[in-house]
This record gives C-alpha cells, structure tokens and sequence, in this order.
C-alpha cells in the first residue's frame, strides 16, 4: 500500500514544531573522509552503512573453518555478558576490537577490548562503570560499537549517557560528548558523521563527537529500533514502527514515507514495525517482524527514488489475521532482522509453515523459496557465513547458489554460548558470543 506523506508524519527537526522538512541537516555530510574498507576491514555492525552485512572484497576462509582463536573480552575473565548486550567485532588494518556489557555481583561495566586479527593476541583494554539510571545491563550500550576508519566510538553509560572516540592502537580516549537521551542500538558511521537511529535519532561529527542536528516523530510515531540506521550517499533511512522515512541529505528533507500491510499479532492495529532496510542497487529491502517476541511479519521492496512499493514476500503459512483454528497447529509465517542481498537474491532468516530457516527471496519479483544449508546472513567471496548456539557454538560456510554446505567447526570450549553479531576480515570469520571472540580462518 502507497500512503503520501502527511504533515503530522513528517521528521521534524527538534525544537521546530511542525516542521515540514527536516532543519539542520549536518554540515558536510556526504562528504568523503577518505576511508575506504579494505579486505581486512569490518567497520561496523553490517560492513557499511548500507547495512548489507556482505564484503566486497574479503576472500573470507571458504570452507576452511578451522579454529584460529578464541579470546574473552576482559583478561581476568569471570563474568559472562547478558546476551544482546555484545558489539560486532570491528576489524581495522589487522586489529579486532570488541565491547561487552560485563556484571558481576558487586560491578557492571562496559568492556571494550583489541586483539590481534591474525593471533588474537590482546593488545588493550578499557572498562567503563555501568552507572546511574537504567541499572547494571538494563541501560547496556555496548552493541553501540563502531568505527568510521580512524577511532572506535562506543556509548558509554558512567554517571550519564556519553559518545567516547577511542584510539585503535592503545584505546586512549580522544573525546567524548554527553548524550541527553539513551541509545542502545549499534550506530552508522558514514563519510564523516555517526548516525544514531534508536530512542535518540541524531548525527554527530565524527571528529569531535559535536551534534550536527537532532530529529524527532510525532506523537503517534516514536523511534525504536535495535538495528542501526541506514545511510546512502543522498539519504538517511529512519525506521518508525510501521513507516520508513527517506530524507535528503543534503536538504534535510523529508522525501517519501513508505510503510506496510502485514498483520502484527503483537502490535495488531498499529502495524508491523520495520527494521532497518538493507539499500542494494536502488531497491530497500525491508523487513517487518520483531525475532525477539517471534512476531508475524513479511519483507517489503520499496524505490528509492520515490518510495514505491515494487513487491511484498513472505514465507508459506498461516494468516494470524483470519485464523479460526486451534492455536496449536497454527503455522508461523514471517521474516525476521535485516536480510543480505548477494548476486540477485535476498537471505533472510525467518518461519515458513512454523519452521525455522534461511529464505531465498528473488529480488525481481518477491518470490519465495526455502534454502535447505544456508545457515547465516553474512557473505563474502559468494560464500554465507553464519554461526549459532546451543551445547557448543558451531559455525557454516555455505555456497548460497548451489545451497552446498561447505564448512563446519565447533567450538568445544565453551559451555552452551550466546552467538551475537559476526564479521568478516581478511582470511578469517568472527563471532562475537557471551563468552568472548572466536575466529575461523588459517591457524
């Protein structure tokens, strides 16, 4: 469904009610940094600000999956991080840094911490205290970790909200800057700005952490999004529940809302709420559903020249909206978190028929198709890689076009790890998990 834009939905910049366009768009944003990612870069949680979660030129280990390292996020190890509240490894030039939000009985502390890519050899260490309001990992923000190729920027939480810049090579503080509002979600960073899209919607200038311009919804429309925002070269995506947003990024202007027709079971009326698109080639590729409440939800293929709607996808199954029978044998539909596109096709994970797996959608016309071995969301070199829990944390390497697995490993050294975010750099694939960092690659 096509819904035109109306005043009260409009961004608004913050302290400007009513606004029809967005004021204060960041001052040279769009401009290069000159930072482009080489093969042994990941810089934030999906690779890029398009949010794709595919390396462009990483050769990756193929089906090479032995283990290389493993590594906990703080030397004294003895607390395990609450699962979510983990970063992607960020990779640059050869360093793995990484964040946690660690508690124990008597502290609760933001963790940030740096090996060597290839040895895993701990190079630095720095805690943060988990203080003030929002209490020990309730209020965690160490999923927040990212880099725009020159510093590591986390949020930190000591005595009030706060963006701190990190060094790579030591971890020695190069500014920070009080935030007035909480954010949790990993943040984008993209020529020069940090975008933050999750209960604060704000650019800051990556260089001194100074705010470039803040935004706001309506009252009918409030920002909550777990994934980070997503950036092109002439727009900011912003996600509010059943709409997303394109707006200029050089004029501040708010350009198209698209939205969606899926049935929530969670939400009901108000809609199902997007995630983050993943932009490929002029197409967003949206998916509606929340993995956490395994809410109902499909995948919307919207223009991003004028937020058109080109098709809607969901997997095989039963309709929650109509659905009279015993609740028993009702057979879950939906996709979930933010899909990949790789040579024409978009992953995603999701349930077909109340099964769980990995769904190949055509990104031509939205047709849908079961994968029978693809196991993650993450790809380099035509190869998905993907790593889940369980007894013991074990990893996949697989050929998406033949759906041919052609790797395994299985970490026997921890007992039943949470998996988190995952990257990949260089000749190796990593996984963040609530007991520290494994890498898969040449040993």
């Amino acid at each position: 469904m096509e819904r035109s834009l109306r005043r009260r939905s409009l961004l608004r910049a913050a302290g400007v009610a009513g606004a029809v366009a967005l004021a204060g768009c960041p001052a040279g944003i769009g401009e290069s940094t000159g930072f482009e990612p080489g093969e042994a870069d990941w810089p934030s949680y999906r690779f890029d600000a398009c949010n794709n979660g595919v390396h462009p030129s990483a050769p990756g280990p193929g089906g090479d999956l032995s283990l290389a390292w493993t590594a906990t996020y703080r030397e004294d190890a003895g607390a395990v991080p609450g699962m979510g509240q983990v970063s992607s490894p960020i990779v640059l030039d050869g360093t793995v840094a990484a964040a946690a939000n660690v508690q124990t009985r008597e502290t609760a502390e933001t963790v940030v911490a740096a090996f060597g890519l290839e040895s895993g050899e701990r190079r630095w260490e720095r805690s943060f205290p988990l203080t003030g309001e929002g209490g020990g990992e309730g209020g965690a923000s160490a999923q927040t970790l990212v880099s725009d190729g020159e510093r590591l920027v986390v949020a930190t939480r000591s005595d009030g909200w706060a963006l701190r810049a990190l060094s790579p090579s030591d971890g020695e503080t190069e500014w920070e800057h009080a935030l007035d509002t909480p954010t949790r979600a990993p943040i984008t960073a993209d020529s020069g700005s940090l975008v933050l899209g999750d209960q604060l919607y704000a650019v800051y200038d990556a260089d001194d952490g100074s705010q470039q311009s803040r935004y706001e919804t309506d009252q009918d429309r409030k920002w909550r999004n777990r994934y980070p925002p997503t950036v092109t070269e002439d727009t900011v995506f912003a996600t509010a529940h059943d709409e997303i947003r394109a707006v200029d990024r050089e004029s501040g202007e708010a350009r198209w809302t698209a939205s969606n027709d899926f049935y929530s079971v969670l939400y009901q009326e108000r809609g199902a709420p997007f995630n983050s698109p993943v932009v490929v080639d002029g197409v967003a590729y949206a998916v509606c559903g929340r993995i956490a409440n395994r809410d109902t939800g499909g995948m919307v293929a919207i223009d991003v020249e004028d937020g058109s709607q080109l098709w809607t996808a969901i997997p095989e199954g039963d309709d929650p909206a109509n659905y009279e029978g015993d609740p028993e044998a009702f057979e879950q539909a939906a996709f979930y978190g933010i899909p990949f596109v790789l040579d024409d096709t978009v992953y995603a994970q999701g349930m077909g028929r109340g099964e769980w797996g990995v769904f190949a959608v055509d990104a031509a016309d939205g047709a849908v198709e079961r994968t029978e071995n693809v196991g993650g969301l993450f790809a380099a070199d035509g190869v998905v890689y993907g790593a889940s829990g369980g007894d013991r944390l074990s990893v996949s390497a697989t050929d998406p076009a033949a759906d041919e697995k052609l790797g395994t490993a299985t970490v026997d050294e921890w007992d039943a790890p949470r998996v988190g975010p995952q990257a990949i750099a260089g000749e190796y694939f990593l996984v963040a998990t609530s007991e520290g960092i494994a890498a898969f690659g040449p040993n």
